[in-house]
C-alpha cells in the first residue's frame, strides 16, 4: 500500500496565506529593534560634561600614552559631544521587505572622517561606542523581537 497524504496542498496554501503577516510582524519588531540600537549609540556618544579644553588640560585622557579605562569616565566606550558633528550623524537605516529585512545603526565616514580612528584608535585609544551600544542593549532586543 503507497504512502498517501491528503490536504498537503490546503496546508501549503495556508502557509501561503500567512507568510505576510509574519514577515509585517517580524518587520515591525525588527525595526523597533533599530530603534533601541540607535537611542543607546547615541547615548554612548552624547557626553557633554567636558570640553575639549577641559580634556586638554586633564592631559588628554583618551591618547593612547594612557591605559584603557582610564579616562574620566573609566569607561573608554563613551564619547563626549563637542561639534555635535558625530551624534547628528549617528544614522539608523532599514530595508524592510518580504525576502530580506536589514536593520543597520552607525555612522558614515564620508560625513564623519574621523569614526574610524575613534573607534579603531589609530590616534587615540580606540573607544568602541556602537559596539558597546550594541551589547548594552542586546538584552533589550531580544525581548523586542521575541515579542515577550
Amino acid at each position: 500500500m503507497p504512502a498517501h497524504t491528503e490536504g498537503l496542498q490546503n496546508v501549503l496554501a495556508n502557509i501561503r496565506a500567512i507568510i505576510p503577516t509574519e514577515t509585517a510582524k517580524m518587520n515591525i519588531k525588527l525595526a523597533a529593534a533599530g530603534v533601541i540600537v540607535e537611542t543607546a549609540v547615541k547615548n554612548q556618544a552624547s557626553l557633554t560634561d567636558h570640553t575639549l579644553k577641559q580634556l586638554a588640560d586633564m592631559g588628554h585622557p583618551y591618547s593612547r600614552r594612557y591605559g584603557s579605562g582610564t579616562g574620566p569616565h573609566g569607561d573608554d566606550s563613551l564619547v563626549h559631544s563637542q561639534s555635535g558633528k558625530l551624534l547628528a550623524n549617528i544614522e539608523k537605516n532599514e530595508n524592510l521587505n518580504t525576502i530580506h529585512s536589514v536593520v543597520e545603526v552607525g555612522v558614515s565616514e564620508d560625513k564623519v572622517p574621523y569614526i574610524k580612528d575613534l573607534i579603531t584608535g589609530i590616534k587615540q585609544r580606540p573607544r568602541n561606542f556602537i559596539g558597546k551600544a550594541f551589547r548594552n542593549s542586546l538584552g533589550e532586543i531580544i525581548t523586542t523581537t521575541q515579542g515577550r
